[in-house]
């Protein structure tokens, strides 16, 4: 194990992962991994300097099976006087109450309470275990999917701090070694034998393969990745300059491009520039990745030609205008709406837009609620003081509070997980309360206040029908 050691130590300092005096949470899942870290992080605290305490998340999905994976953590915390800290995500309550991808379920309140922990506790980096392998995995999903194959990062910032992958230049069966060497005991979650999930299928079938023809090959994932994103980043700082330089902007927010200055310069950074202007008009959102690529590719055709006026629509309500060898984003005047808000009686079906009709009463007619010709019904825990509720659409700065999460959601960010295309998301009708707080966009998501079962706290119920 002296080669692993060396391997992460050297990793770790090239990279500048970690500071002396700084304290490091170890996201431990009870996995080889996880545990191997945790151990190699607890191990190694006086020669890196560091203070180290381990998480575990149980995600309540096997019962008394995942519950004693956070007591294999905790006792290996007391074996390596750490501090511990287990935490427990109800994902299967989650699921049945507003529904969503298990995964995504998973991630979102896991991470949500890593940050809530490094925010509480002090911990300004979170570690986590991913090897040479998982890169591989990854940068072949990315190629998959049509995104580029920058792997995931070595290191990011997160909610709570900065996220780091200090194992990133190990080889799976190494941790194996590892942890046979210091007997360290670990369980397999059998989640990872389904063929379910798109990285497990990957990992099944096509790493054994590509292994096969070349040992080196998730080494290769992590020093080609590695590459790559130091390429972007520097593609990233050389596109911002230009940005700086090129670009305008007006009192009233226009903004615009001198044609032949921006022809000029390499493609490769007019495309990042693209992207930073739509996300400044955008206000930061990020387009979906299709999407995105297709709108930047018809924008730099239309900015390249050389001869006559183009005016091209883009999403919520934008334009570019290419004239007189100016470049020229717009937003056009915006078209009033018949009902910019509008209350929700109750008892009363009335029509929310997006092709939905909204009622709501008591929990006590839930009876008569439940023999409605609905197609959705939901038990509300609202205050009487956010009553009578209203829709409207989607404003700037709003956000929702949803199932798993610790603080609200702005909706801008929701959209773009889910990906709701641009020129949809104004038109979806939004739900708030008498204080004007989002509870739920109906047919996408819906806040903490609802819930598909009846709880003790339910005071009102809503019923949703499609026309």
């Amino acid at each position: 194990m002296k080669n692993l050691n060396y391997t992460v130590l050297r990793f770790i300092k090239e990279q500048s992962l970690l500071m002396a005096g700084e304290r490091v949470l170890v996201a431990c899942s009870g996995g080889v991994d996880s545990v191997a870290l945790l151990h190699f992080m607890a191990t190694h605290q006086r020669e890196l300097g560091i203070e180290v305490g381990a998480v575990h998340i149980d995600h309540m999905l096997r019962g008394e099976e995942s519950a004693e994976d956070g007591l294999l953590v905790e006792q290996l915390c007391k074996t390596l006087g750490v501090p511990f800290f287990g935490r427990n995500v109800p994902v299967p309550q989650l699921l049945k109450e507003g529904g969503g991808n298990v995964q995504d379920v998973c991630r979102t309140g896991r991470y949500a309470l890593f940050t809530e922990l490094m925010q509480e506790e002090a911990y300004p980096i979170l570690a986590t275990a991913h090897h040479a392998e998982d890169q591989l995995e990854t940068v072949l999903m990315q190629v998959t999917k049509g995104r580029k194959p920058a792997g995931m990062p070595v290191k990011r910032k997160t909610g709570g701090g900065m996220l780091i992958r200090p194992f990133l230049p190990v080889m799976k069966d190494s941790l194996y070694a590892y942890t046979f060497e210091h007997q360290l005991q670990y369980r397999e979650d059998p989640s990872n034998e389904s063929d379910a999930y798109m990285r497990n299928r990957f990992r099944h079938h096509l790493l054994p393969f590509i292994l096969e023809e070349n040992p080196a090959a998730a080494k290769n994932a992590v020093k080609i990745s590695g590459w790559l994103q130091e390429d972007e980043e520097l593609l990233s700082e050389l596109a911002m300059e230009q940005y700086e330089r090129i670009v305008d902007f007006s009192e009233e927010g226009i903004v615009s491009v001198e044609k032949e200055l921006f022809s000029r310069i390499h493609p490769a950074l007019q495309r990042r520039i693209i992207t930073l202007v739509l996300r400044y008009i955008y206000n930061g959102e990020t387009l979906p990745v299709p999407y995105n690529s297709t709108l930047i590719n018809e924008l730099l055709f239309h900015i390249s030609e050389q001869s006559g006026n183009v005016s091209i629509s883009l999403p919520h309500g934008y334009r570019l205008l290419r004239e007189y060898d100016q470049l020229t984003f717009v937003r056009e005047p915006k078209q009033p709406d018949e009902v910019l808000r509008k209350q929700l009686p109750k008892r009363v079906w009335t029509e929310i837009g997006n092709g939905l009709s909204f009622f709501w009463t008591d929990v006590e007619d839930a009876a008569e609620a439940l023999h409605m010709d609905a197609d959705d019904i939901f038990y509300v825990d609202l205050p009487d003081s956010a009553f009578p509720l209203s829709v409207r659409k989607r404003e700037e700065g709003d956000r929702i509070l949803l199932h798993g999460m610790s603080h609200p959601k702005r909706l801008s960010r929701l959209f773009i997980d889910e990906k709701v295309p641009m020129t949809e998301r104004d038109r979806l009708p939004v739900i708030v309360t008498a204080q004007d707080r989002v509870c739920a966009i109906p047919g996408l998501r819906y806040g903490v206040a609802f819930s598909r079962n009846r709880t003790e706290r339910s005071n009102y119920i809503v019923s949703l029908r499609k026309f």
